[in-house]
């Protein structure tokens, strides 16, 4: 598993896309209000290959999650 960290708005976009516990959280936020999840490899590896130029795995997420809306 690796960990990243994700803005708030990623984080309750995967809370609303996927079902409660089928992500590994960090217990509490870090000060600046980001989360830290644990992703499989291959999850972080298709974040990557879909990632833009300049966007970070929170744009993709948010992205990803309003496509998907």
């Amino acid at each position: 598993m690796i960990k990243i960290a994700i803005t708030l708005a990623a984080f309750e976009a995967i809370g609303r896309a996927m079902p409660v516990g089928s992500v590994a959280v960090e217990p509490q936020a870090a000060d600046n209000g980001e989360r830290e999840i644990w992703l499989a490899p291959h999850v972080i590896n298709k974040l990557r290959a879909i990632r833009g130029p300049g966007e970070s795995y929170s744009d993709v997420i948010i992205r990803l999650a309003v496509e998907d809306a």
